[in-house]
């Protein structure tokens, strides 16, 4: 499992608690290998039961019980199913609330015509108002997750954020790539954002502004003007819609094509050095808010992703964002102690764009070594991002990744792979075969590997050398990997005992948090419990974070949230017969 980056050598370690506790480093025990666990007794005891004759119920029901116990302890959650009072009550409550916003919030599917209401089984994007008025993601943004592992820089805050950033800013423009000049021309447009002087911008309307001039007619008739107006359209533009996704004429490729420009829209809003100092800082502020306690953010190295300061004259390079982020890091760590708060910390993970070819790979090695060296307890890791499908796989790189890893064992640098890949249903070709590649090239952890439980002995492997996935349910599902949750690969990586952590990965653009993938995580399984949150929430760090403390003041608070309210309270008849309860 994939856990903090350093120099070799170096002790140190970051300080990793819930917020409200002492500030005092915790203890922290390596997690034992999935292959250390022993099973022999157990699998003699129910192949004993198999091998026997049985003639009656008793001995039946009997050899049952022994294959439902063996299952039990083999199951991922198993080293932290021995819970305490409060945490079995805590554990008891979450299915109670399960069931609770199921009938309150959705209605069974053979009920939605008549009640009107949607079923919780609907894809996310559809749903994801409804999620928010549940009881269950008020919990689970309640829930200490750890470290969040997977996440791009440029779209871990609301879209809202560097719009409005982006008003007050003279030397911002926008381009359309068609005249906005009819209700389907706004519909079909794709808007970009430039940071740019006098000299380099056009001006065919003068000195307006954009947003002064806006004007939108609705379906509806209603016309919206002005700045909040302007601003709200740019927002929906910036969001990915169900329509979108699930359009029965669309497929995998046209997601990501959406999914694509989405990405560079908001290149623009984050290319100028106030906003990547403010979203630097905001961004913190939201993992805090959002009970994550460490963070490993994954921006975009490449000439063309330079910042410019805010008047567009004076060009920002790599190294000098890296300085943004260790400053802006170090000042809102600093703010947050004066405030008693807390956040462990934040790493960054170098990554270039797989369409580079060789020699541009291996500059961007060359400049993540560099960067190492200057930032060495900023930058951890190195990856290679985009869609899979559009080809450059790992193995053309591998003259250029040996190489990498020889100068960092020669200047006794840690900077692990931790590649994109088996983001892909073709399973038994060239694209999935990054897997291999991953596994050969020692990565400490891989990104999405949504094609992994395809692969019996690579989970195997996975399990064994203790390689964790960074699984991202709804960006799987949004980009087509699974029609939704309930079809998401994890419940088969956790049977199998392969390391897994929850992350949002690109939440801007699915109007979500982290909190949302841990909902659907829960809402998904029926398997899935409050000790699998917590399992999950411990795997994100190689030495647990969620400390006994912590989660017994987590316990704590939905006891004293819900037990008063859900003590008594019963499902009707109706749920109950639908949910198979009775």
């Amino acid at each position: 499992m994939g856990g903090f980056c350093s120099v070799k050598g170096r002790d140190e370690q970051p300080e990793i608690k819930a917020q409200g506790m002492s500030h005092a480093a915790t203890a922290r025990r390596p997690l034992e290998p999935r292959s250390a666990r022993r099973h022999s007794g157990a699998s003699s005891t129910w192949r004993t039961a198999l091998d026997q004759g049985i003639d009656d119920e008793e001995t039946y029901y009997s050899a049952r019980e022994k294959l439902l116990s063996e299952e039990r302890e083999r199951a991922f959650d198993a080293a932290v199913r021995n819970a305490n009072d409060i945490e079995q009550q805590a554990a008891d409550i979450i299915k109670k609330l399960r069931i609770y916003d199921w009938e309150k919030t959705f209605s069974a599917e053979s009920n939605a015509s008549s009640t009107g209401k949607r079923v919780e089984e609907r894809h996310f994007l559809g749903s994801v108002d409804l999620i928010n008025q549940t009881q269950l993601i008020r919990v689970a943004k309640k829930m200490p997750k750890g470290s969040h592992l997977h996440i791009h820089f440029n779209s871990c805050l609301p879209a809202e954020f560097l719009i409005r950033q982006a008003r007050d800013v003279d030397a911002m423009y926008i381009r359309s790539s068609l005249p906005l000049i009819s209700s389907e021309n706004m519909a079909q447009s794709r808007i970009s954002f430039m940071v740019m002087t006098l000299g380099e911008a056009t001006h065919p309307n003068g000195s307006e502004s954009f947003h002064t001039q806006f004007s939108y007619r609705k379906e509806d008739g209603s016309v919206l003007q002005g700045t909040v107006a302007a601003e709200e359209w740019l927002v929906s533009k910036m969001h990915i819609s169900e329509q979108e996704v699930h359009h029965t004429l669309h497929n995998g490729l046209d997601i990501w094509e959406n999914f694509s420009y989405r990405t560079q829209m908001m290149k623009g809003l984050f290319a100028y050095e106030s906003a990547y100092r403010n979203y630097t800082r905001a961004c913190i502020e939201d993992f805090i808010k959002d009970n994550i306690q460490y963070a490993e953010i994954r921006p975009n190295f490449m000439a063309s992703n330079s910042l410019k300061s805010d008047d567009g004259t004076r060009i920002i390079k790599n190294e000098g964002i890296m300085a943004i982020i260790q400053e802006e890091l170090t000042k809102t760590k600093a703010k947050l102690r004066s405030e008693g708060k807390y956040f462990g910390g934040m790493k960054v993970i170098y990554c270039a764009p797989r369409s580079f070819h060789s020699g541009e790979v291996k500059a961007a090695l060359d400049e993540c070594i560099e960067l190492k060296q200057k930032y060495p307890d900023l930058l951890c890791g190195f990856d290679l991002v985009g869609h899979e499908e559009k080809g450059n796989e790992l193995r053309h790189f591998v003259p250029e990744f040996l190489d990498f890893r020889k100068k960092c064992d020669s200047l006794n640098l840690d900077v692990p792979f931790l590649f994109h890949c088996g983001e892909t249903l073709q399973v038994g070709g060239k694209i999935d075969g990054n897997l291999y590649d991953a596994i050969l090239l020692k990565s400490k952890r891989i990104g999405h590997g949504y094609a992994l439980a395809r692969h019996p002995l690579l989970m195997e492997i996975f399990k064994e050398k203790n390689i964790a996935v960074e699984s991202c349910p709804i960006s799987n599902e949004v980009l087509g990997l699974t029609s939704s949750g309930a079809g998401h690969n994890l419940p088969i990586l956790l049977a199998n005992n392969v390391p897994v952590c929850i992350n949002s990965d690109n939440a801007t653009y699915y109007r979500s948090s982290l909190s949302h993938d841990f909902y659907q995580v829960m809402v998904s399984s029926e398997a899935m419990t409050l000790l699998g949150w917590k399992q999950l929430a411990k795997w994100s760090l190689e030495h647990s974070c969620m400390t006994h403390e912590e989660l017994e003041d987590f316990c704590h608070w939905i006891v004293r949230e819900y037990a008063s309210v859900m003590g008594d309270w019963t499902a009707s008849a109706a749920t109950r017969k639908a949910l198979r309860l009775a």
